[in-house]
């Protein structure tokens, strides 16, 4: 079952982010066909595979705590036999998956923003007048309005927008008397009037067939195509989505750093024995220019220009106390690894951010981190490096701290991304009204609303003690 929760914990985020994005850009820019139904509904189902894998990971192993799910991850990464602690293995492993997840959030939530929005805002069919009218030979032209009936605001301004029903006149293909059309549009400000005019579009042979408006243009052509958003509205969208996007990558990149790949230990590579002894606040101060007009300038210590607070695991070495920043929670993290003993190596980069290394345990895990380029450097400077032996036919597993979150989910949680996948399968039905929008506001908030509910009920505890957290002396 411990396997089984990391094969979903992997794979939700990677399909269930995927699914995000093909509903909400397939909402967005297809037009309405079969090719549309099929990828939306196609999304929805595997959004609600997702949220089934997760409830059944839950039923069947049971929810544990995070810190819990802590401890099963680093009992299943020890190795059944210590090693001596005497060599290194030759290979480190990749280390994709905690980017991954990080990442994942990091989209998955203006994603769902935008898809919401756009469902509750967009027409779910471009109806059978549409349809009928997009499949001839139809044109576009501003017709003046003959009558105006139905009138709804959206507010109490006589410049709020509006939906009525607005008639105009459309000429006969053989000349004789004008044929009466009457369209429901939507108008931004305010009502028109008669007399006024609007883009209306209309077959000039089959006047029968009726017409459809808008307000604008652009809004007419995107009734014709079965778009749920005008073309000028939906490429904003898309921008802001694209923005967003990018600030996910650089998100998941800052907090876990970039996604590894498997490395071969070389002779370059530094490499120290180190102890695990806790967690501890790491102040990371500004070097060059930043240094002179900080710390150095007077200000208190890590308040200067540039400086950072951040949790690191506090390794003891023969060089003094090395900070290791983890993807991962510091607090949870160190009462399990205080104690252990192995080595912390790295490549040698360059002299600014943080430095990929990893720890490797004598009892067989590999935990991935990061150094601070200035402590790297610091090391560098102080120690004649020493020739090291690695051993091929040593392997390790490596230790991803994250990845039994699948057990650990809130059941508020759940319930509301199921509420989520019902409303955005409700909204993708054909069917138009004021309900649209309350259904895409519940299926936004409903993660969060059921979870702070849930919440009143507590949480599960742990079912063992956690150890003393033992902080080392920041570096």
């Amino acid at each position: 079952m411990s396997a089984g929760a990391v094969r979903v914990g992997r794979g939700v985020p990677v399909v269930g982010v995927a699914g995000l994005v093909v509903l909400a850009g397939g909402w967005l820019l297809l037009d309405a066909g079969p090719l549309r139904t099929a990828v939306v509904w196609a999304a929805v189902a595997a959004l609600a595979g997702c949220v089934v894998a997760l409830t059944g990971t839950v039923l069947r192993a049971g929810r544990v705590t995070p810190a819990r799910g802590y401890e099963l991850a680093l009992d299943a990464a020890r190795a059944p036999a210590p090693a001596t602690g005497a060599a290194l293995p030759a290979v480190l492993h990749g280390s994709r998956w905690p980017w991954a997840r990080v990442t994942a959030v990091a989209l998955a939530v203006p994603t769902a923003l935008v898809l919401f929005c756009t469902l509750g805002a967009g027409t779910p069919d471009r109806g059978a007048v549409a349809g009928r009218i997009a499949d001839a030979d139809y044109v576009i032209k501003e017709l003046p309005v003959v009558a105006v009936g139905g009138v709804e605001r959206a507010g109490s301004s006589s410049r709020a927008s509006s939906e009525a029903d607005y008639t105009v006149r459309l000429p006969a293909p053989h000349g004789g008397a004008a044929v009466p059309a009457t369209f429901r549009a939507e108008v931004h400000r305010g009502v028109r009037q008669v007399g006024d005019t609007l883009p209306v579009a209309y077959v000039p042979q089959r006047p029968d067939l009726g017409a459809v408006g808008a307000d604008t243009r652009s809004a007419v052509e995107a009734q014709l195509a079965g778009r749920t958003l005008p073309y000028g509205t939906a490429a904003v969208a898309g921008v802001l989505w694209a923005v967003a996007a990018l600030a996910a990558f650089c998100v998941g990149t800052a907090v876990t750093g970039p996604p590894r790949g498997g490395r071969r230990v070389g002779k370059d590579w530094t490499a120290l024995r180190a102890t695990a002894a806790g967690v501890a606040e790491h102040v990371e101060r500004p070097t060059g220019d930043d240094a002179r007009t900080g710390t150095d300038a007077g200000a208190g210590a890590g308040s200067g220009k540039g400086s950072a607070r951040y949790a690191c695991l506090i390794l003891h070495t023969d060089t003094g106390d090395v900070p290791l920043r983890l993807a991962a929670s510091h607090r949870r993290a160190a009462p399990l690894l205080t104690g252990a003993a192995g080595w912390l190596l790295w490549k040698p980069a360059g002299p600014r951010g943080k430095v990929p290394a990893d720890f490797v345990a004598d009892d067989g895990w590999q935990l991935p981190g990061r150094l601070p380029a200035a402590e790297a450097a610091r090391i560098a400077a102080a120690r004649t490096p020493a020739p090291f032996t690695v051993d091929t036919a040593r392997h390790t597993r490596l230790l991803e701290l994250g990845s039994h979150w699948a057990r650990t989910v809130p059941a508020g949680v759940l319930l509301g991304a199921a509420v989520s996948v019902v409303a955005a399968g409700a909204l993708l039905l054909p069917v138009d009204g004021g309900w649209r929008a309350w259904t895409a506001v519940a299926g936004a908030v409903a993660p969060l609303l059921c979870w702070m509910i849930t919440g009143l009920f507590g949480a599960p505890r742990a079912t063992t003690p956690a150890a003393p957290v033992e902080a080392g002396p920041a570096a």
